[in-house]
């Protein structure tokens, strides 16, 4: 009984102080700090490719903040759930539901510490007899003293993931507003030189992203960080086709400048996914923007032969089936699918296609 009141009355009280610390940190940084994360893009970035400054972002010294709560919470978690599993705390759990057992009650061992300071050498006698008593339910031994514990300190750890999420797609999406306001995917005449180079308002981003994900993989363990990144991968995924490839007109070549883009933002992806289970291959990264640039940038005739990785048939030979008021969707989405394009939707794909001004062109012709 005198270990069962230490626990209550000294060890949970100080893991308690250590959640509220932490929620009101996290209270504080989710209504001011994540406020003022930048959201506009990197000062001169659509004239310069890399700069030290461009390397040294605001945000790691956010996200040092955010993980070392994560990293905190973290610890805690692990030695609780090695407590909950030792023999000390097992016994202690036990002797708890027996005591409940035996007093006939039907409510929840777990609420145990709402009168633990009352007990009395009636309840000695119940938490000390032998713990291979009957129990009116088994169930309860498979949780623990500190399950309420671990499961609180899980949410807690889960709402500053959450936070570190959105202070990094905050920052990134911030910093696209410039491409995502970019004019000149319907041009033609493009300058040949610029058919290696990434668009220059992604020059910017691309290096100190790339320096957020190395510091970020150094201060959460690789399971958090590969989450981190899918749900940043699917942050731009999202942006890509909404906010870019459904919301401008194309030419083929702008198709192609817009496919190089997704290349690269594809590469830093991978790159960056190091370690765990993040890793794949660049080809199943940022899946639907990846769709969207196939057909894009599909030739429109077939007297010019498809690049490498392009869908196989030029725009005229497939694209009037997909935009006919005729053709179902069940007939189009099988169309598409030998085509290689299954994340987007019909409605997506028509769209693209009507967006291809030079096919526009042609058929109006």
């Amino acid at each position: 009984m005198r270990r069962l009141q230490l626990l209550s009355t000294a060890q949970f009280p100080i893991l308690i102080a250590l959640v509220e610390d932490i929620e009101g940190e996290i209270d504080e940084f989710s209504r001011i700090s994540l406020a003022f994360i930048r959201d506009t893009g990197i000062a001169n970035a659509a004239t310069t490719k890399t700069t030290t400054a461009a390397l040294q972002s605001p945000l790691v010294s956010q996200l040092a903040r955010l993980t070392s709560w994560y990293q905190t919470i973290w610890y805690v978690e692990e030695a609780a759930d090695d407590w909950n599993n030792s023999t000390n705390y097992v016994d202690l759990w036990a002797a708890v539901c027996q005591r409940a057992a035996a007093l006939g009650r039907s409510t929840d061992p777990r609420d145990w510490r709402m009168d633990c300071d009352e007990w009395s050498d009636a309840d000695r006698v119940l938490l000390d007899e032998p713990a291979n008593q009957p129990l009116v339910n088994d169930d309860w031994l498979d949780g623990g003293i500190w399950e309420r514990s671990i499961g609180t300190l899980r949410e807690l750890k889960q709402r500053v993931l959450d936070l570190v999420s959105r202070a990094i797609n905050k920052d990134v999406v911030g910093q696209l507003r410039a491409y995502r306001k970019k004019s000149a995917w319907a041009a033609e005449d493009v300058d040949a030189s610029a058919d290696t180079n990434i668009s220059i308002e992604l020059s910017g981003l691309l290096p100190e992203l790339s320096s957020v994900l190395k510091s970020l993989e150094m201060m959460v363990p690789s399971r958090a960080f590969s989450l981190l990144l899918r749900l940043l991968e699917a942050e731009l995924d999202t942006f890509l086709v909404e906010r870019v490839a459904l919301a401008h007109s194309f030419s083929q070549s702008g198709g192609q400048q817009f496919a190089r883009d997704v290349d690269a933002l594809s590469q830093l992806l991978c790159s960056s996914a190091s370690r765990g289970t993040a890793k794949k291959s660049k080809q199943r990264v940022l899946p639907r923007s990846r769709e969207c640039s196939r057909i894009l940038a599909c030739c429109v005739d077939s007297t010019t032969a498809p690049a490498a990785n392009d869908i196989p048939l030029s725009l005229d030979e497939w694209g009037p089936t997909v935009t006919s008021p005729d053709a179902s969707d069940r007939e189009t989405e099988l169309l598409l699918k030998k085509l290689g394009i299954s994340r987007l939707s019909v409605k997506e794909v028509r769209s693209l296609v009507a967006h291809r001004i030079d096919f526009d062109r042609k058929v109006a012709v």
